[in-house]
């Protein structure tokens, strides 16, 4: 742990992040309540290859280069969805850059995880969105990243933790509570909806990974 101090949590429940705490606290909504819990963020590595775009589970108008690390929608505004190509560790961070934006669009980027195989769905059942067509499916879970946010060269980082939730960054910046409820007794994968004013994200390699749990 050392002496370094743990960053403030911003908790994304409107779609409008905000600081809560200006010391080592955040804080959650329990049923109208605010909870303080500490947290803390030791070092943690993954010793396995970044994660890929799945080359075969995917929307119909996702391209993929070579390496699997890019994906283009290539038409409209949806059927843009894509799956890592492996399972996500808990605390391991998905890290993409939004490399391409158009704006003659609206919406924007959809992500999340599923507890099921993409290796499993069949073209067919790939639908056209990830919100709210497969979020309203058991072992699926996703949502918008804002608009605004959603700026051409901003690098998205998303993770899930021990508690079933999952956070995001932009820019390696403060860590946003997007999501809870996460069934975490299974392997999840990661999907990434290129939809709207996203048209092309490019994974990026793992760097040092900072792992963010409640004690």
């Amino acid at each position: 742990m050392g002496n370094s101090t743990p960053k403030p949590l911003i908790v994304d429940t409107t779609l409008q992040p905000r600081p809560v705490a200006t010391r080592q606290y955040y804080t959650l909504p329990n049923n109208g309540a605010a909870v303080e819990r500490r947290t803390s963020a030791p070092p943690v590595s993954i010793n396995m290859e970044s994660p890929r775009f799945h080359p075969h589970a995917k929307g119909k108008n996702i391209r993929l280069d070579g390496q699997l690390r890019r994906a283009t929608r290539k038409n409209s505004f949806c059927n843009g969805i894509t799956f890592s190509h492996r399972p996500v560790h808990l605390y391991e961070k998905v890290r993409l850059r939004l490399t391409g934006v158009h704006t003659g669009w609206s919406g924007a980027l959809r992500f999340g995880f599923t507890s099921l195989d993409p290796s499993e769905l069949a073209a067919a059942d790939i639908p056209k969105y990830a919100c709210p067509d497969l979020v309203t499916r058991p072992g699926y879970w996703a949502k918008a990243l804002p608009e605004r946010l959603a700026l051409k060269d901003n690098i998205l980082a998303f993770w899930a933790d021990r508690h079933g939730r999952v956070f995001y960054s932009i820019n390696e910046g403060e860590p946003i509570l997007f999501h809870c409820g996460l069934s975490i007794g299974c392997p999840l994968w990661a999907i990434i909806d290129i939809y709207g004013i996203t048209q092309e994200v490019t994974l990026l390699a793992a760097c040092c990974q900072q792992r963010q749990h409640v004690c």
